[in-house]
């Protein structure tokens, strides 16, 4: 009951609240921040940092663009390794709080409450969703992948 109730919150003040965190499609991008004319995904924050357990923001000097996002990288070496192996180090669902894609919403994804999980990337909308997918990681995966097929190319603001 608990649990319900407070998902039925966060549904309910996440689109007034946090409007401008929201994408509008199947990445998630952080706004007016770009590379080579593609989006700046996970906020600019370095995905092989994050795989590793550092939340670190990159630079635009070391950037790869890939399936339309961009991605920032604290050093050249981070970005070869990313280069090297991108199914490794990009975010799950688009980027998107992985929570949020398991109950049918595209809830910004925060690098600064991610989860490695069988050596994929996770992000979520702050440090309750994140709790709460610990709570359940297989079927928060499960209800993410579902959900993920019918929302991806969906608008935010449609959900």
């Amino acid at each position: 009951m608990k649990r319900t109730l407070l998902l039925a919150a966060l549904t309910a003040a996440l689109p007034v609240l946090a409007a401008p965190a929201f994408a509008a499609d199947e990445l998630n991008i952080a706004p007016g921040l770009s590379y080579a004319g593609a989006p700046v995904g996970l906020h600019g924050a370095d995905p092989v940092a994050l795989v590793t357990g550092t939340v670190v923001t990159g630079e635009g000097e070391f950037s790869s663009v890939l399936n339309g996002a961009a991605y920032y990288f604290a050093s050249a070496g981070n970005k070869a390794a990313f280069d090297a192996n991108p199914a490794a180090f990009e975010p799950q669902n688009g980027g998107f709080c992985t929570y949020g894609v398991a109950v049918g919403k595209k809830f910004d994804g925060d690098p600064r409450h991610s989860v490695v999980h069988e050596g994929k990337l996770y992000v979520f909308l702050n440090a309750k969703t994140r709790e709460l997918f610990l709570e359940d990681v297989a079927g928060a995966l499960s209800k993410a992948t579902e959900n993920w097929a019918q929302i991806e190319h969906v608008a935010a603001s449609d959900l």
